[in-house]
């Protein structure tokens, strides 16, 4: 198992490349909801009647699921809904917490929650790429294009992404360093966060193998890192518990989720390409033809991980990606892909040429905006 060859610069510095990328992000979402309003007010653009409640402009930083965990925070799981299941609890139970700051109604402290982790997320990503010794320059742009990623206007709406980004990073972090006690709460909260975030048990078991094999098999070793892959399931199990004691299903949670109205069950990636091809041919779903291109270059980042970085790394591409491209339709594919941070770093690898790079950022920068308008007009699922 590769280790990492040294952290280089400081915290601070790691700080200071991500202020311009996270003020970058917030002042294209902001600008593409100003758009969006503008359009849906003096031109009369606007999603199908079912979205309108939940996806304009009007909804602003808490519309589609960011509406969701604002009515679990204000109002619990009991007055949200039992649809509200799907939810993880995480983030509402932290906004909640913060909302009884004086001053904070519970929806600012939901959005401040998602900004200062997503700051944070990016502070953490640079450090850990550049812990992985793959340069400084790799580590600025991984900053840069996860910033700019097509879905990154999650990042700013309360989203339960950046909390789940920051949680991985760091669990990603404590594995790297030898560090597994560390890696325990902060896989553990990722469980908790989306029900995506079991999927780290995938690399902490990559990388617990790993020092299996250079044979330092002793028993504590062992255990800790047995601990450490199941501490991501033990989390979203703690919440799943919890369901089944208050409203009396283990399962309801996953069960709203993959109820045929939102993410379905598990079918075969090609049928629905196909599918998504005919709505869009036919007029009914603009969105779902944006998401076939993501995938394909999603699949190519996977690979190249493979050779770039530890294993760890490109297998938790692969677990993210076959969840993602198993559901019945494509939406949220680009959201699955913002949560694996690694796809990021793998396009920051990638583009180490300059003008290559500098192409790339522009064009996801154009991308964003575009996405985000349309998400924030209804015609898009984030």
């Amino acid at each position: 198992m590769r280790r990492p060859a040294g952290a280089g610069g400081s915290l601070a510095d790691s700080a200071r490349a991500s202020l311009l990328p996270f003020f970058a992000t917030r002042a294209i979402v902001l600008a593409a909801l100003a758009l969006s309003r503008f359009l849906s007010g003096r031109l009369g653009l606007t999603g199908p009647a079912g979205v309108r409640a939940i996806g304009t402009s009007r909804a602003g930083l808490t519309a589609w699921d960011a509406s969701w965990y604002l009515r679990v925070a204000e109002e619990g799981y009991s007055g949200a809904g039992h649809t509200s299941l799907r939810f993880f609890p995480f983030l509402p139970l932290a906004a909640r917490a913060l909302g009884y700051v004086p001053g904070l109604s519970d929806r600012v402290a939901l959005l401040l929650l998602v900004n200062l982790a997503g700051f944070a997320a990016l502070v953490a990503l640079h450090r850990l790429v550049t812990l992985e010794g793959v340069g400084g320059a790799a580590a600025d742009r991984s900053v840069w294009i996860l910033s700019l990623w097509p879905a990154a206007f999650v990042l700013v709406m309360g989203y339960a992404e950046a909390l789940l980004l920051l949680l991985s990073v760091l669990a990603f972090w404590c594995w790297r360093t030898g560090r597994w006690w560390w890696s325990l709460l902060p896989a553990f909260l990722a469980g908790l966060t989306r029900p995506v975030g079991m999927l780290l048990a995938v690399p902490a078991l990559v990388e617990g193998l790993s020092w299996w094999r250079e044979g330092r098999r002793h028993l504590p070793g062992t255990a800790l890192r047995v601990a450490g892959v199941l501490a991501a399931p033990a989390g979203a199990a703690a919440y799943l518990a919890w369901a089944a004691a208050v409203f009396g299903s283990f399962t309801a949670p996953l069960s709203e989720q993959l109820s045929p109205k939102r993410r379905g069950v598990v079918a075969d990636p090609l049928v629905t390409l196909v599918h998504d091809a005919s709505d869009f041919l036919h007029g009914r779903h603009l969105g779902t033809a944006l998401h076939a291109p993501f995938a394909v270059v999603f699949v190519v980042l996977a690979a190249y991980l493979f050779v770039r970085l530890p294993a760890a790394y490109g297998w938790y591409a692969v677990a993210t990606l076959a969840v993602a491209v198993t559901a019945p339709n494509l939406d949220s594919l680009e959201r699955y892909g913002l949560a694996c941070f690694p796809l990021a770093v793998s396009a920051a690898l990638v583009c180490a040429n300059r003008s290559v790079e500098r192409t790339v950022i522009v064009g996801l920068a154009a991308v964003l905006t575009g996405l985000a308008v349309l998400a924030f007009l209804g015609l898009y699922v984030p």
